[in-house]
């Protein structure tokens, strides 16, 4: 809070008023819950569609929800929401745990598990050209014979932690912008 800002709010917790209430994107999602943050996701995001949602095991009330572009050459992803026990973290990518949730999903994807081989490719953060709210890795590689240009990225959303996997089959023509799903994501969880 800004030096007068807080002297407002002295001012008015001393006169027995109410701090006015922000109203900022991140005011907004900062006490979501998972399930409250997962009901905000679109039906369709740039071309994917949302499929099932499921509980997340790991955290509080945890959500996972799918989502797929249409065709016999698809794209896929996985958003995930979850709150760490007794931890609300700050919105974007620069606490620790934030931090901790990127780099697992990253190892996660990385990891050589037959028939997926990945590497990474470079990293960026979400928004382009804003404040970091998601930190985020390209990757390309194969699952089997099919080549496959993937994302990951992962912040601190509405408290808990907000983690995304796409994969796009990399041959052809892609069936999916990745980078574009995963503004598109963000920016349904930040709207009110």
């Amino acid at each position: 809070m800004r030096p007068g800002r807080a002297a407002f709010a002295a001012a008015l917790l001393l006169a027995g008023c109410e701090m006015p209430a922000e109203t900022t994107p991140a005011a907004a999602t900062r006490a979501a819950s998972p399930v409250d943050l997962a009901s905000r996701l679109p039906g369709e995001a740039v071309g994917f569609l949302r499929g099932a949602t499921s509980p997340l095991p790991r955290g509080e009330a945890g959500r996972e929800v799918g989502y797929r572009t249409a065709g016999l050459v698809a794209a896929g992803a996985t958003v995930q929401l979850y709150r760490l026990p007794g931890v609300t973290l700050p919105e974007g990518a620069g606490s620790a745990d934030a931090e901790a949730a990127f780099n697992e999903l990253l190892q996660d994807a990385l990891r050589p598990v037959p028939p997926r081989r990945m590497q990474e490719e470079g990293r960026f953060t979400l928004p382009a050209g804003g404040p970091a709210l998601l930190r985020c890795a390209e990757t390309t590689g194969s699952y089997g014979r099919e080549r496959v240009h993937g994302l990951v990225c992962a912040g601190g959303v509405g408290g808990g932690v907000l983690r995304l996997r796409v994969a796009v089959p990399g041959q052809g023509q892609p069936p999916a912008d990745a980078r574009a799903f995963a503004s598109a994501i963000l920016a349904a969880l930040r709207t009110p």
